[in-house]
This record gives C-alpha cells, structure tokens and sequence, in this order.
C-alpha cells in the first residue's frame, strides 16, 4: 500500500492575491488586457479634450445698422453696449481701447475671482472683447486664469452677446468656433 502524503495543517498555503489577474501567462490576462487598454485610451481622450475657450471673443461691425454713423461712432457704441450688459467703463492705458472696471465673478471659500474688459477695435470691420480674469486668495496671492471656463461663459457672454448685437455687432466668437462653422458649412 501506498502512503499518501498529506501537507502538514502549520504550513499555509502561498496567498497570491491579486497578483495571479496580472500574471503574464494567467489566462485571466487576456480579459484584462483589452479592458485596461479601454481604460488608457479613454482616460487620454478625455484628458484631452478642451473644455476652456481663449480670453477674446471678436464682433464684425455692421455699417447697415441704425445706430452706426461713422467709424467715430465705434466707440460710442462699444461705450453704451458695455454700460446695456452692465460693465462699467473706466480709464484706459492705451486712447484706442475701451476698459472696464473689474467685477466680482465669484466668491469661494479660499478664493475669488474678479474680471475685467479691454474692449479693441480692429481696423474698420471687427471688434474685440479681451477678458482679464484673475483668482485672488485669501493669503493675499493673485493669478492670472489663462482660458474662459464655463461658468464664466455663462456669466459674461450672453449679456455681452445681445448688448453688441443690440448696437449692430455681429457675433464671430473665438478663431476655433469660426473654422468649425467653415468646416460644417
């Protein structure tokens, strides 16, 4: 007869844990593989994909409206769009621009951002409007926001929208959203 050999119950057995789904020649790698590639492909296309706009928005001038008169008349126009979508104008570094006073955008526990408008004509045909948002801290430190994020979109550009429109501006928006409407048109 033959003796069957039993292990000893004190010797216990090699836990692997986790580590058997990531052995290379478990067949469990073939499941993981695929979903894990899923995962980095997803989490880079999501990583990239913008959800900030630039710190402009430009206006084409439209000599047909009522309210236009000369190309003088621009800026008096861009005075009372500003003062239509609540800004109030202040006095500016440069004669060929139109600034505002900074406004109070939001207020957080640990911050606040504040923003202000330089409004340029370009030429006799566009206008643009340059925002300044800037993060202020509870421990006295500034910095610049270097994009429009969506709340701040929200906030400031539908007001401004239909205040230009209302003094003959057209909308243009940003370059990006300009080549995504030659593409689709």
């Amino acid at each position: 007869m033959g003796e069957r050999v039993r292990p000893a119950f004190f010797v216990p057995c090699r836990n692997r844990g986790l580590l058997v789904y990531f052995d290379p020649l478990s067949p469990n790698m073939n499941v993981i593989r695929p979903v894990l590639l899923l995962l980095v492909a997803s989490a880079f296309i999501w990583g990239c994909a913008p959800s900030v706009t630039p710190l402009y928005r430009d206006y084409e001038v439209n000599e047909s409206h009522p309210t236009a008169q000369n190309e003088a008349d621009v800026y008096d126009r861009i005075r009372t769009a500003l003062e239509e979508a609540g800004w109030t104008e202040t006095e500016a570094d440069v004669p060929n621009v139109v600034s505002t006073e900074p406004r109070w955008s939001s207020s957080w526990a640990i911050f606040r951002i504040e923003v202000s408008l330089d409004v340029v004509p370009i030429g006799d045909e566009h206008v643009r409007i340059l925002f300044h948002p800037t993060r202020h801290s509870i421990l006295g430190g500034r910095t610049k926001i270097p994009y429009l994020d969506g709340g701040m979109r929200r906030r400031y550009l539908e007001d401004l929208n239909e205040a230009f429109a209302a003094q003959g501006f057209e909308v243009l928006g940003t370059a990006k959203e300009r080549d995504e409407e030659n593409v689709e048109g």
